[in-house]
């Protein structure tokens, strides 16, 4: 079990790895019928022009511009031009002592209070602060312990606990 303390929404989108139900816009310059909106399947992965699939899963906005680009100039393009950028974060979730648990659309700048308040506040029976948040990165599944100002990122579930008394 981890703290939060003082992880920023900035420094979290900065390391945000991608993953089933984002939704993504990619740009190759000047090639219109490359260029497109496109969502990570249940799998991770894009279906993209040319290349068929790529893995999207856990990797960067940066890693997967760079992916495209190698792989278009490989084989199709002479020094392409790839723009990459999340349309759509993948939702976060919210349960235990809330009004209102599930699935939320998630929106940038998103803190725990305002999840809370998204899932209809706090039961009378419902342990404010702090919340735990399980996280997933590539690497390992996270439990991080946070105050109602910190930040939630997309796919973060979010559980309210019941006080003892």
């Amino acid at each position: 079990m981890f703290a939060l303390a003082g992880r920023g929404y900035a420094q979290g989108l900065a390391e945000y790895r991608l993953g089933p139900g984002d939704r993504l816009s990619i740009m190759v310059f000047g090639q219109s019928d490359l260029s497109g909106e496109f969502v990570v399947d249940g799998l991770g992965r894009i279906s993209f022009p040319l290349l068929g699939q790529i893995d999207a899963k856990d990797k960067t906005v940066d890693e997967l511009q760079q992916d495209v680009t190698e792989r278009l100039a490989a084989d199709y393009l002479v020094d392409p031009r790839v723009g990459v950028e999340v349309l759509n974060y993948r939702p976060f979730f919210i349960y235990g002592q809330v009004n209102k648990p599930g699935s939320y659309p998630y929106m940038s700048g998103l803190t725990v209070r305002q999840a809370v308040a998204l899932a209809g506040g706090y039961t009378r029976r419902a342990r404010e602060d702090p919340v735990m948040i399980t996280r997933q990165s590539a690497e390992r599944v996270e439990e991080l312990e946070a105050e109602l100002d910190e930040a939630v990122l997309p796919g973060d579930t979010i559980e309210v606990d019941r006080r003892l008394f």
